[in-house]
């Protein structure tokens, strides 16, 4: 999980937000008013601003795992917040299955476009855990599995992504050609980039091994 910045509200949005969640509240059994978030545009919007990953394990979206869009605040909770802009990101399969309509006041789901979540979560090898205290981030790990070996597909990948950064940094700390070295670091600040798969965990492992980041 990582801080994430909201990407302006996209224009079918703009246009259509009000209308849409009036007739969605007039007709909820209609799948195509239901269902109008999932617009081209809305979706593209959303993989853009959490550069294709799910906002919540940072696995990739694609073809396979197309990704979810997800409300954070669950429309069996709180319907005016629909088709909230805000209120809209991008999940993977799952991580929207775990999470399904979780939402309590007081302890709800960290929010990567509100919420510093490094600050409250941290990396133990592939898996993630939550810094003590943090009662909102445990709610969430512990909801989500990502602390579990009920997650082990994705526990398998962010294994293989520890191994390609320890080959790169013990790369890095051997190198004596200057250029190389730049190279190499260059690479694994790539690795740490919001953009990258499990870039959170990847920042945790260059700072703990006193990498410049």
């Amino acid at each position: 999980m990582r801080k994430i910045d909201k990407l302006p509200k996209p224009q079918i949005l703009i246009d259509n937000e009000t209308p849409w969640l009036i007739a969605f509240k007039a007709d909820k059994s209609n799948a195509t008013k239901k269902y109008r978030y999932r617009h081209a545009d809305i979706k593209t919007t959303l993989r853009s601003e959490t550069n294709d990953k799910c906002v919540y394990c940072e696995s990739k979206v694609g073809h396979n795992t197309p990704g979810d869009i997800e409300h954070k605040i669950p429309s069996s909770k709180v319907e005016d917040l629909h088709f909230s802009w805000e209120n809209l990101t991008i999940a993977c399969t799952e991580c929207n299955r775990r999470k399904n309509d979780y939402y309590e006041v007081g302890t709800e789901f960290l929010d990567p476009n509100i919420d510093y979540v490094e600050d409250f979560i941290e990396h133990h090898g592939p898996i993630t855990t939550w810094k003590a205290g943090s009662q909102r981030a445990e709610v969430s790990i512990r909801i989500l599995k990502l602390n579990s070996k009920e997650r082990l597909p994705l526990i398998i990948n962010k294994i293989e992504k520890i191994e390609e950064v320890n080959n790169l940094v013990e790369r890095y700390e051997s190198q004596q050609n200057s250029m190389l070295k730049k190279l190499l670091e260059k690479q694994l600040l790539e690795l740490a980039s919001k953009a990258s798969e499990y870039s959170g965990m990847v920042l945790e492992m260059l700072v703990k091994k006193g990498i410049p980041v």
